[in-house]
């Protein structure tokens, strides 16, 4: 065997530039806990540190022990409609051994699961695959495919893939760790001691200051009965699509968080109490004019709020003020539901009547 030094050196650069892009990923995702983010981050690193003309994350399901795409990046977003089973394919082979695997002719490898592409139209040539670990767990894989220029996969690239995938391990439970202490698991949005601890600490400069800052509490009418008609697979369907459409309403700055069972709070920091009201009549019109519709059929569902305004009622404790926004709230769903109140306007309002 003839030693090319020239060769060496340059395959030996080539590496150590690899592995300053990958640091360089590894500080990029290490500043970030959006998880969503943190996985397309990671996809497209792996496509460009691999040389790879796609790459994907699979996950396990551990529900039905199925790998499910969680993130691509090439290739067809049709491949997130797959499912496979864990001891299937070559995704499969990895989770099941633990150990990483390079095939560089699918046609010629008895794990290859042709019916992946067969859905999804893209043409693997080659695969690159190794064991995402969580806890001394197989959770899920790592693929790069199809290396470019007709070059083939070969063990350092797996060394290198292997010190990505121990990183990014590290990465998403930390993403996850985050999203458990400050998310809901089912709606996604800001978990109640976040929010009561953002407030807290608003409230103060609020206070200090007299600036601005009014609430919106609200919740779904007659959610006990949506549960006992539809089950309660349906309130879960509700209370998620309810999430998505009230996110779709408000600001970016406002904070919007789940405070009990169907109960929700949005706080509208620098916002006077008639912009406040405008903005829980836009949630309200919403929510009302959104179509719930869970396995063919259609669930009405409407929501009554309550705003409370720092300007209009300076209270001196926050509780005080979460309780005024509640109160108002409350007299919504007394009467008539589906409507929204403002804290001070009750008395005026019951006089009227």
């Amino acid at each position: 065997m003839i030693f090319h030094p020239k060769k060496e050196a340059l395959k030996e650069e080539i590496l150590i530039e690899k592995m300053y892009k990958m640091m360089e990923t590894l500080a990029l995702i290490n500043s970030t806990l959006d998880e969503e983010k943190l996985l397309q981050m990671i996809m497209k690193a792996i496509k460009e540190v691999m040389e790879a003309e796609a790459s994907s994350l699979m996950l396990l399901d551990p529900n039905t022990r199925e790998l499910y795409f969680s993130t691509v990046e090439g290739g067809s977003q049709h491949v997130k409609e797959i499912r496979i089973k864990a001891n299937q394919g070559i995704a499969g082979h990895v989770m099941q051994t633990g150990k990483p695997f390079i095939v560089n002719d699918v046609s010629k490898s008895e794990f290859f699961l042709k019916s992946v592409d067969q859905k999804t139209s893209f043409q693997t040539r080659s695969i690159l695959c190794v064991p995402l670990i969580s806890r001394n767990k197989t959770v899920g894989v790592l693929e790069a495919l199809n290396k470019t220029g007709g070059k083939e996969f070969n063990e350092e690239d797996v060394k290198l893939f292997m010190a990505f995938s121990n990183q990014v391990s590290v990465a998403i439970d930390n993403a996850k760790l985050y999203n458990m202490a400050f998310y809901d698991g089912l709606t996604k949005i800001f978990v109640r001691r976040y929010v009561e601890a953002w407030l807290e600490t608003e409230y103060a400069r609020v206070r200090r200051y007299n600036t601005d800052l009014s609430l919106i509490m609200f919740d779904i009418d007659h959610f006990k009965k949506i549960n006992d008609t539809y089950g309660h697979q349906a309130g879960d369907f509700v209370l998620k699509e309810l999430a998505v459409t009230v996110k779709n309403s408000i600001r970016q700055a406002d904070i919007f968080g789940r405070y009990g069972g169907e109960e929700f709070i949005v706080c509208l920091p620098e916002t006077k109490v008639e912009k406040a009201l405008h903005s829980a009549e836009r949630i309200r019109k919403a929510v009302e004019e959104k179509e719930f519709m869970y396995e063919g059929k259609k669930i009405p569902v409407t929501i009554s709020l309550g705003v409370a305004s720092f300007k209009q009622m300076p209270e001196d404790k926050v509780s005080r003020f979460i309780k005024d926004a509640d109160e108002a709230l409350y007299f919504s769903k007394e009467h008539g539901r589906n409507q929204v109140t403002l804290h001070g306007q009750e008395k005026k309002l019951k006089t009227a009547a």
